[in-house]
């Protein structure tokens, strides 16, 4: 995604290390040096944008140094790449480990962030199951609960809008099937959970008047006037507002 491209390079530490010699190459003599090359070849990798051998070579940077000072680096990377390369679940693995171990990370913010579109990435159209829309909303509720200050903060709040129209949008559908088969109470229920939990959603205006046309449907007119009252009240120039208008200006 766009926005993860432009962050990156707030992560990616290129350490570049030089060994000039005008007679013959340099032969890494420490752990340290050998790491150095790894670290630089997956970077390298990263630049070629060849995720998959990028995160398997940050894999294995983590498990022959597990208590270097790039361990925690490399196993944010191998999250991150394993993400570009759509290996959602590989990439969950990675960053659940780094949050387990790293939870005092300055880039910890980063990592919960990362989750949340591992999920965001996974959701599935509107007629499907939305366990993961679910999921993905309560980690970038998390990405804003813990690092509200965070760059990744505003960005977690819109995604948090798209996933709330996709959850209503499969609550008024629900909703909508009940109501059109006269199942009264499930449909009030359904309508009412959609204002409840997705009043932001673009399917407010909507619900507020399918709930003014149930209860004038029913006789309820007191009911329909209070529905229809807060859709003007919220909606002044809403055509959900002028459809309930018609249906209560009797009533007024």
């Amino acid at each position: 995604m766009s926005n993860i491209r432009a962050n990156t390079f707030l992560f990616v530490v290129l350490i570049i290390f030089t060994a000039c010699s005008d007679t013959k190459l340099m032969t890494p003599e420490t752990e340290g040096e050998k790491l150095q090359i790894l670290y630089n070849d997956a970077m390298d990798l990263v630049k070629k944008r060849d995720f998959v051998d990028a995160a398997l070579l940050f894999e294995e940077i983590e498990r022959q140094y597990p208590y270097s000072k790039w361990s925690n680096q490399a196993q944010l990377m191998s999250g991150f790449c394993y993400y570009k390369s759509n290996m959602y679940n590989d990439s969950l693995d990675s960053l659940e480990r780094f949050i387990a171990l790293y939870p005092g990370s300055k880039k910890i913010s980063y990592a919960y962030y990362l989750r949340a579109l591992n999920y965001f990435e996974q959701i599935s159209d509107v007629e499907r199951d939305q366990t993961l829309t679910s999921k993905s909303k309560l980690a970038f509720e998390e990405v804003v609960n813990k690092y509200p200050e965070s760059e990744f903060a505003r960005d977690a709040l819109d995604k948090i809008d798209i996933i709330n129209d996709r959850l209503a949008a499969k609550e008024i559908e629900i909703a909508r099937y009940y109501q059109f088969n006269h199942q009264w109470i499930s449909a009030i229920n359904r309508y009412n959970k959609i204002l409840d939990e997705f009043n932001t959603s673009i399917y407010t205006e909507e619900t507020l008047f399918r709930l003014v046309e149930i209860y004038f449907s029913l006789g309820l007119h007191e009911e329909a006037r209070r529905y229809a009252a807060t859709l003007q009240f919220n909606f002044p120039n809403s055509d959900w507002y002028l459809k309930s208008y018609e249906l209560i200006k009797d009533l007024i």
